[in-house]
């Protein structure tokens, strides 16, 4: 499962033909060209654009090849002139992620981390991840361990990490977990630079057109 995200935000005095414009051309476009949209959030906390929009392919060779399509780059000229700080990038699964379909979820928080390895440190950085953090997280009841992302192309950092929250105090609840608190300085001090964060809202249904709209 392949993650191709587009990040902006809408151009002032363009709140009303933006979303005639996702719903109607699109949406449906992008979806016939093999780039389903399968989730929307707003960005609450952290560094912008406000609007991520998440697509998905089968494969980074199909994500290539209907990125760079003419009927891609048409749909794409549109949604700019509507919006912009328009960002792409391209994710695939990292090490212990869920491999199955990434499904639509629906009412949910977000709670993702950015960072850069640091040099010398991949291997170490894998068996810290896969030994000491990834269980004491998933043994946290009030959140889901969604996953690791790599940055194919695009992005500002190397790797995207994804934990998934039903209530938006549990996000709270994770930030102030004394062993979260204990790996997450452990993880910046030892094994990435560049380390980041954001909490992200998800936006209306969006298994319907609309879910473009905040």
């Amino acid at each position: 499962m392949i993650l191709f995200i587009q990040n902006f935000d809408i151009i002032p005095g363009k709140e009303d033909e933006y979303p005639s414009f996702i719903s109607k051309t699109y949406l449906p476009g992008i979806d016939a060209l093999g780039l389903p949209a399968i989730g929307g959030y707003y960005v609450e906390v952290g560094f912008g654009p406000m609007i991520v929009a998440v697509l998905t392919c089968r494969d980074v060779a199909t994500c290539f090849s209907i990125a760079s399509g003419k009927a891609f780059k048409e749909y794409t000229v549109g949604l700019k002139s509507l919006v912009y700080n328009y960002r792409s990038y391209l994710l695939e699964p990292l090490g212990k992620v869920k491999r199955e379909a990434y499904t639509i979820q629906k009412g949910i928080w977000k709670f993702a981390q950015y960072y850069d390895l640091r040099a010398g440190k991949k291997k170490e950085y894998a068996d810290f991840v896969v030994n000491q953090y990834l269980p004491v997280m998933e043994q946290l009841d009030f959140m889901e361990v969604t996953g690791g992302w790599n940055m194919v192309l695009g992005g500002a950092n190397e790797i995207m990490a994804e934990f998934t929250f039903t209530d938006p105090v549990d996000v709270g609840r994770l930030l102030n977990n004394d062993d979260f608190r204990r790996l997450t300085f452990q993880l910046k001090t030892d094994y990435v630079v560049n380390y980041s964060s954001r909490i992200l809202r998800c936006t209306e249904r969006f298994d319907e057109p609309r879910w473009f709209r905040l």
